[in-house]
């Protein structure tokens, strides 16, 4: 009977490890920020393993976590970022640089960039500076940026934004807002990627924009100045 208590006691013991074990996993993956600017020395933290790595010169990382984990990216002079860990075993995170004078001397203290690089990525690359390449498509960008701006599908099945619902003669007219791009009237915007947008912001009332900005309009500027297949007499 003693025997058969320790084997027993054995044995569970011996699948309790191997379950532990079986939920640990590793996660690697690199820190950047603006374009693709390898970021030193970031704190990366599990929140239930309670372990603790830091990024090195080439923003690479490696660390164990357990099933839907949670990681924070810390780090002087950028915001924060909270990753959960999915299926996969690599997380990549851009970092938003907060910017300033004063945060890029905190940053370069901190070891996280060299004066000479932080120079230049302000110089060269901070319209890279956001967190519009997290969204898988415009549309999702469009509806995670603004609240009350709704994407639905319009007569052709076709994805339109809607950021007002304006009434005439108590019947709905046509709701689709203008889109601006670069300065230039587009039909579609379905072709931009998040990645090339520098800056997207909606407008309620498009009074100045003539009658075609009666319901509102998207004003987009993109990274390259891009006016790819549209015309200004697209939305004509």
């Amino acid at each position: 009977m003693k025997k058969a208590k320790i084997v027993f006691l054995t044995l569970f013991v011996l699948l309790a490890a191997t379950n532990l074990n079986a939920q640990i996993k590793t996660v690697i993956g690199k820190v950047y920020a603006f374009k693709d600017t390898p970021v030193n020395n970031i704190r990366v933290y599990s929140k239930k393993t309670k372990r603790a790595v830091y990024t090195n010169e080439l923003g690479i990382y490696k660390i164990e976590t357990k099933a839907k984990d949670k990681l924070v990216f810390e780090g002087a002079g950028f915001q924060k970022s909270v990753k959960r860990v999915e299926q996969g075993e690599q997380i990549n995170v851009k970092l938003i640089f907060s910017g300033g004078a004063d945060n890029e001397k905190v940053a370069i203290g901190a070891g996280h960039l060299t004066e000479e690089t932080m120079t230049y990525s302000v110089s060269n690359y901070l319209e890279y500076n956001n967190d519009f390449s997290v969204y898988p498509d415009i549309w999702q960008l469009i509806i995670g940026k603004f609240p009350g701006v709704r994407v639905v599908p319009d007569t052709n099945g076709e994805n339109k934004v809607v950021i007002r619902n304006p009434m005439h003669m108590g019947a709905v007219t046509e709701d689709k807002a203008l889109y601006m791009v670069d300065g230039v009237i587009w039909k579609d915007i379905s072709i931009l990627r998040p990645q090339d947008i520098k800056s997207i912001n909606v407008v309620k009332d498009g009074a100045t924009f003539g009658f075609r900005g009666a319901n509102g309009v998207v004003l987009i500027t993109t990274v390259d100045n891009h006016q790819k297949s549209e015309s200004k007499d697209a939305g004509k």
